[in-house]
């Protein structure tokens, strides 16, 4: 009798488990910081989007690198979460990446945007705040993939660092006038679509990090520089993790730059915090969505924490992901549907000077730039 009367005992109590479990609520997103503003039609293929105050008026101004058409929308921003009437800055064939930068030294924000289909950079000098000369040509290796400016010799010029289809990553030393020379070539042992500079081992001397990603062989490259535009033999962080994309922002407050990467195996989303010696903590996982593509960080909601956006390719959409006070990620993610689809180029700005954080997500399919506004209450 004792034995049944337990059973009977135990019967109850997975049943009351199971209705407990049932009345459990799955777990929800971040609240819904931001919403579409503004649709603004830009070149034909965005493939990435760059926000600076390029006319020195106060107020965050749009670059778009238009692939499909060989071009730069910019826009300039009226304070208001709109922009005055586009600009279109031709450039050489299929540029996919931009870089700002004053390379003739005259206080004007400059631009200089890889040209994949030229076997040379577009160099865009800035004639007055936010109007630009016609672009002219620098000469690099094959396929350029992507431009990384910094000063890598001390010399208070900006230089250049062109990673190549190859395997390789040339060096370009700024002259000043916007002339370049180049300078030594390095290996990187894969593709390289995305790079970052700074100080990562905290020396004084300006390093690069590069996400190279293929079958064989991919990992997070840093190459520590010396001083005088040359690097030593690089470093290698979250190897056969397949990085795409790289970005660097201080994420955890410690006035160091943290490494955020998306990779192209699991769709998945990695972030290496800076130790300040060149070397990285152990990758901390997260998730967007499908494809991600391209990656901003910045404070979105108002906890003062380092949030992530990414735009997902292949769910076309890009996700709100919110940083948890222990260091972590909120899951799930808060998802947008971008409209026109196939978004890969995002960025961040104070678009409506409301001293809060708004995105611009780019439609590839659609060649369109969507503005979202942050909330100032949540939903």
């Amino acid at each position: 009798m004792a034995v049944v009367i337990h059973r009977a005992l135990g019967g109850l109590l997975l049943a009351g488990a199971s209705l407990w479990a049932c009345s459990m609520e799955l777990p929800k997103p971040p609240p819904e910081l931001h919403y579409k503003f503004n649709v603004i039609p830009v070149g034909m293929g965005p493939s990435q989007l760059l926000t600076a105050d390029l006319n020195k008026d106060g107020n965050d101004d749009i670059v778009s690198v238009n692939a499909k058409d060989s071009t730069l929308t910019v826009l300039l921003g009226k304070g208001d979460g709109t922009f005055a009437a586009a600009s279109t800055l031709p450039v050489l064939a299929e540029p996919t990446s931009v870089a700002l930068g004053d390379v003739n030294g005259d206080g004007y924000p400059d631009l200089v945007a890889n040209a994949r289909g030229a076997e040379a950079v577009s160099i865009v000098i800035a004639k007055a705040p936010g109007v630009f000369h016609p672009a002219r040509r620098h000469r690099t290796g094959k396929v350029p993939l992507t431009v990384i400016l910094d000063d890598f010799n001390h010399d208070g010029r900006p230089d250049l660092a062109v990673p190549l289809t190859f395997d390789k990553m040339e060096i370009h030393l700024g002259r000043g006038g916007g002339l370049f020379t180049r300078g030594t070539t390095y290996s990187t042992g894969s593709r390289s679509f995305s790079g970052v500079s700074g100080d990562f081992d905290r020396d004084g001397h300006t390093d690069i990090a590069l996400a190279t990603s293929s079958r064989q062989a991919s990992a997070i490259r840093l190459f520590r520089g010396r001083g005088d535009g040359t690097f030593g033999k690089p470093a290698r962080l979250a190897e056969g993790l397949q990085p795409l994309v790289i970005i660097k922002k201080d994420m955890n407050g410690d006035g160091l730059d943290d490494l955020i990467s998306a990779s192209g195996q699991g769709d998945n989303l990695y972030l290496l915090a800076s130790r300040g010696d060149g070397g990285f903590e152990a990758e901390i996982t997260f998730s967007g969505g499908g494809g991600p593509m391209a990656l901003v960080a910045d404070q979105f909601n108002d906890d003062g924490l380092m949030d992530v956006a990414v735009a997902n390719s292949r769910s076309s959409s890009f996700s709100m992901v919110v940083r948890r006070a222990d260091g972590g990620f909120w899951f799930p993610t808060r998802d947008y549907v971008v409209e026109g689809g196939t978004p890969l180029a995002i960025t961040s700005g104070d678009y409506n000077s409301d001293g809060l954080r708004d995105i611009a997500v780019a439609s590839n399919a659609y060649n369109t730039v969507e503005i979202y506004l942050r909330r100032r209450f949540f939903r």
